[in-house]
């Protein structure tokens, strides 16, 4: 069969080699009928059964996790057994079994569909992937009121398997059997899903959100997950699977090498210092940060604290959220972004809906200044928070001098507020930008003069500077960070922070790639923020490499007219300066 390769975000490190099993989806029919006013409160009951025998099942999941991780991954299964306790899903079912008399099924079903509703054409990635777990629990109700059970997976043949699969809940990922599936691969979801949470907790190689291969994929057929490269191959030539299995035999020893330097300071060996931080979501994923080496927190996204509901968040609720962060981070520095989100894709009091483009829409800053009383709870908790760590705010999607002029007044007339009011807080407290969009990098040098700090975020920079929606299959093969006018906005934003002396940080997936590690050297960047399973090898290869090598290879990519030229002469030169083991674990399948 013929070789076939797929790609998706990193999601849980690791390399797994196995066969095909194809895991249907359970069926999501079911009998709808009508009630006896004198079999009612049986129905009742029998719901009731039925997430008890739910709350159970997720009793014992959670136990497992407990041989595992900490609190934080347990705390993912946790949340679904509290969604089971929620009135929003059982008094509301038994009022659709009392008021409708109709079976607990039917009433589940229409439950599940109203809370749905709520979320009906949002397509921002974290709501959806809270939706998800809605999804999970109400599906887990449903098997025990059907008598059916979780997917076959004792049945599962006794040799290597790769399951591909459209869903996996992160109850089901918890209960894999990790002698014989060694990875997974799903249709849906994303790399800040749940899911994929555990999948990294439990470290087993995983690709989520790789759309359409459930069909690509046949039965039998072998396969590689490379959890690290984000890559699938589907039937790999014998030599692809030599050199697969070879760095599968080694990884252990090679992790060892990975991990032995990660508390270690990030420098080269001409001694530059260059700050890796992670990136975060979710209060869950401190434990991995920590783990991996991050000497702090790049960019802390809010938007979960915001989507992952059908109100807004409180002042206090926010404050405490971000007191946690701090206070488990301190005295690391801590990005925290503000809210970056459209106004079709959270709760307000007024809609937005209908925007024919939303990402150049009514989104981020602009949103945040239109509606401002979001924006201004979001900056008090922030600016109180400030006390218990090392904060920096960080605002997405500038575009101009008039935005920043304005959260500027709004956050000096809040700590104004908080001084009359008694409020302790810091005074000097960092404020930073987003580089994402073109107008920023040309404003840059006077845009350097208003702030503290720059963050570049490559992702949305790559998108709006090659006009590439890399979601849209058809244009997505362009989408490139190493496109010549990619790296050129980069290297005049860097040159414009430099000039002002302030700091200049990079995220993105960029980042996290160790084949750009020595242009973000030779660029001079102060920090750079990624994933936190990149941190352990892009620490390794940043201890290879020399500021002075760097700059020389800047000046030369630079001259460079395609991304093509750029990414063939980066791993040449990562070819003559990495050692073999280190360089064979990130070149194979590239």
């Amino acid at each position: 069969m013929k070789t076939r390769r797929f790609r998706s975000n990193a999601t849980s490190p690791g390399i797994a080699i196995g066969r095909v099993v194809k895991l249907q989806g359970r069926a999501s029919t079911y009998i709808r009928y009508w009630m006896k006013n004198s079999d009612i409160e049986d129905e009742v009951n029998r719901l009731r059964v039925a997430i008890q025998k739910s709350r159970e099942q997720l009793d014992q999941i959670q136990t497992k996790m407990c041989r595992y991780q900490g609190q934080d991954q347990i705390n993912i299964i946790d949340s679904h057994r509290m969604f089971l306790q929620d009135d929003m899903l059982i008094a509301t079912t038994i009022q659709h079994i009392r008021g409708h008399k109709i079976n607990a099924e039917w009433a589940l079903d229409k439950t599940l569909a109203h809370l749905k509703l709520s979320f009906l054409n949002v397509d921002e990635k974290y709501f959806r992937e809270r939706q998800q777990d809605i999804d999970y629990v109400g599906r887990r109700v449903m098997d025990n009121l059907m008598g059916t059970t979780d997917f076959p997976l004792a049945k599962l043949p006794r040799e290597d398997t790769i399951i591909v699969v459209h869903d996996l809940s992160p109850a089901e990922v918890a209960n894999l059997p990790k002698n014989v599936v060694k990875g997974f691969i799903m249709e849906s979801g994303g790399e800040t899903s749940h899911t994929a949470i555990i999948a990294r907790a439990l470290e087993i190689p995983a690709l989520i959100g790789v759309k359409g291969i459930y069909e690509e994929l046949q039965n039998g057929e072998v396969a590689i997950v490379d959890g690290m490269k984000g890559l699938a191959i589907a039937s790999p030539s014998k030599r692809e699977r030599e050199q697969y299995h070879t760095i599968q035999k080694n990884y252990s020893a090679l992790e060892k090498v990975l991990m032995q330097d990660i508390h270690l300071p990030a420098e080269t060996k001409d001694g530059y210092r260059i700050n890796i931080e992670g990136n975060m979501e979710m209060l869950e994923e401190i434990p991995s940060l920590l783990d991996h080496g991050a000497e702090g927190i790049g960019l802390y996204r809010t938007e979960y604290l915001f989507l992952n509901r059908l109100d807004e968040p409180g002042e206090e609720e926010q404050y405490d959220n971000y007191v946690e962060v701090l206070d488990r981070l301190s005295p690391r520095p801590v990005t925290i972004r503000t809210v970056d989100i459209g106004g079709d894709k959270m709760p307000l009091t007024q809609s937005y809906d209908g925007q024919v483009n939303p990402a150049l829409g009514l989104r981020a800053i602009r949103l945040c200044l239109k509606e401002i009383h979001i924006f201004k709870m979001q900056l008090r908790a922030l600016i109180r928070a400030s006390v218990h760590g090392n904060l920096r705010i960080l605002i997405p999607m500038i575009s101009g001098l008039e935005e920043v002029r304005r959260v500027k007044k709004l956050i000096s007339s809040i700590k104004n507020e908080l001084k009359e009011e008694g409020t302790p807080f810091k005074e000097n407290i960092p404020l930073g930008i987003m580089i994402e969009v073109p107008s920023a990098v040309f404003m840059a040098p006077e845009l350097a003069r208003e702030v503290d700090f720059f963050s570049i975020g490559t992702n949305d920079l790559i998108q709006y500077g090659l006009a590439i929606d890399r979601i849209n299959e058809h244009v997505s093969y362009l989408y490139n960070p190493f496109h010549p006018a990619v790296l050129r906005m980069i290297r005049k934003t860097v040159k414009a922070a430099k000039e002002a002396k302030i700091k200049v940080s990079l995220c993105g997936e960029l980042a996290g790639d160790p084949l750009a590690i020595s242009l973000m050297v030779g660029m001079e960047l102060d920090a750079i923020s990624m994933n936190p399973v990149s941190i352990p090898m892009v620490k390794k290869t940043l201890r290879y490499i020399t500021k002075s090598q760097s700059q020389k290879l800047v000046s030369k990519v630079l001259t460079f007219a395609t991304a093509d030229e750029v990414e063939k002469y980066l791993k040449r030169k990562s070819s003559d300066s990495l050692p073999e083991n280190i360089r064979k674990l990130h070149m194979v399948g590239g």
